[in-house]
């Protein structure tokens, strides 16, 4: 696409967000910067993520309102991993040869509907033009009570673990997707809700905000680069072994009767599948009950996994019956992908 005028496309994909102050923000899009104020005993927290064209998503498998969506759901995701509230977004497209206006207006509409979801503002970002690929870089900027805030580092041995929803579904439907690619035609209306969990996935801001205002929860993380990835993240950062049952991660009926049809081991997808966007985590093994009555009440899933048994990191993935094997420290890794 010739980028013959940068803010006139700019306004044209970013009008949605004019005349947004109020409750907060002081300056909103369309000047040099952002100015917001934080909610009363509240701070701030803040993230960015990047999307980018042949490493994170292909044309024939992403419609463009679906890349827009996806790639603010991720970043979103990151601020619910701590217990924190969204609020406002900033985007920098960096949009290449055979990306259509149309094409990147649709890219905005997938942001936009994103944004109503998760009751967030646009304030800001970048149009660029890139040689090779689509390149859409996502920051979000969030808050939490001060002090508060949800970290990786504080499993401790006797909490168990748990999970805030199904997992592989995402994987599994980007493998039907690929599976038909080049047919022009879509996977069984059977996988369509695994298609759904690859392109429009959702981040579970409710869930944590459940833990962290329950006061019980231990660590937490969100499942981007997949379930073993994040679970080594936990167990390095607090120090602790974690034992995950391989029987209680069958979550999703969808997942192994899709792998069945395929004929794929489904516990591959959900654990180094990734982009699932549930929240991992821990809590102590006496609250577990109570958290879970708390999450039913509010129509959330907790799932407990395994449990957090010593202070050697680790990750060991246990059948029943019979031994455990250590679950290996992979997932979705952007500079390992670059060099396959």
């Amino acid at each position: 696409m010739a980028v013959a005028d940068e803010f006139a496309m700019i306004r044209r994909w970013t009008s949605r967000s004019a005349d947004q102050e109020g409750a907060g923000l002081s300056v909103g899009i369309g000047d040099d910067a952002a100015v917001f104020t934080v909610s009363p005993g509240m701070e701030v927290i803040a993230c960015c993520d990047a999307m980018i064209e042949t490493v994170h998503f292909l044309r024939e498998t992403m419609r463009p309102a679906d890349i827009g969506y996806k790639a603010l759901v991720s970043t979103i995701s990151d601020v619910a991993a701590m217990g924190g509230i969204p609020r406002y977004a900033l985007v920098t497209i960096g949009v290449s040869p055979g990306w259509s206006e149309a094409d990147c207006a649709a890219v905005y509409d997938g942001i936009y509907e994103a944004l109503e979801r998760y009751q967030m503002r646009l304030i800001g970002g970048d149009t660029v033009a890139t040689p090779d690929a689509l390149h859409l870089s996502v920051s979000v900027l969030g808050e939490v009570e001060q002090g508060k805030a949800l970290r990786r580092s504080a499993a401790r041995p006797g909490h168990v673990v748990f999970v805030t929803g199904p997992l592989g579904e995402s994987a599994a439907g980007l493998h039907a997707l690929l599976a038909n690619s080049g047919t022009g035609k879509e996977p069984g209306r059977e996988w369509l809700p695994l298609v759904n969990a690859h392109r429009r996935p959702e981040a579970c801001v409710e869930a944590g905000r459940l833990l962290l205002l329950s006061g019980r929860a231990g660590a937490l993380n969100d499942i981007s680069d997949g379930l073993a990835s994040e679970l080594w993240e936990i167990a390095e950062a607090s120090g602790v072994h974690m034992v995950i049952e391989e029987e209680r991660l069958r979550l999703s009926d969808r997942v192994f009767q899709y792998a069945a049809a395929v004929g794929c081991d489904p516990l591959t997808w959900i654990c180094y599948g990734g982009e699932d966007y549930q929240l991992v985590g821990t809590l102590p093994e006496e609250a577990a009950a109570e958290v879970g009555r708390l999450f039913q009440e509010h129509g959330q899933q907790l799932h407990v996994i395994g449990r957090v048994t010593g202070d050697q990191p680790g990750v060991t993935l246990r059948r029943h019956p019979g031994a455990g094997r250590s679950l290996d420290k992979a997932g979705y890794n952007h500079f390992s992908n670059l060099a396959e």
